[in-house]
């Protein structure tokens, strides 16, 4: 998809990112459309926080040119930052260190 359309590019930065820094196993992932979901691991049982880092075209979308990314906490106590496209992977890392106190398993350059 962000081959064919460079506004979702930001959303294979956030997935190579995982990748790179070694991090898939503290980190659970879907998608729902094109937004990113995740959660830590293990994956507890739900209800669940979740971390979403909205695609444009979702139906909390970015405006363009931004990410969104947003803390769905089963408290209620929901978090949002948008900010533009180009702070996706260290807004990402942010809101898993903070709300998940999860750090990249090795360092990424992008990170």
């Amino acid at each position: 998809m962000a081959t064919n359309h460079e506004e979702f590019g930001y959303l294979a930065e956030v997935a190579a990112s995982v990748i790179e820094t070694e991090s898939t196993e503290l980190l659970a992932g879907l998608t729902s459309v094109h937004d990113i979901i995740v959660t830590s691991t293990p994956v507890p049982d739900a209800p669940l926080d979740v971390v979403a880092v909205r695609a444009p075209g979702s139906l909390r979308a970015p405006q363009m040119g931004k990410v969104l990314i947003e803390h769905l906490a089963v408290s209620g106590h929901n978090d949002r930052i948008e900010r533009p496209a180009m702070d996706a992977v260290p807004l990402f890392w942010r809101f898993i260190l903070e709300k998940f106190g999860i750090h990249p398993a090795s360092t990424s350059d992008s990170v």
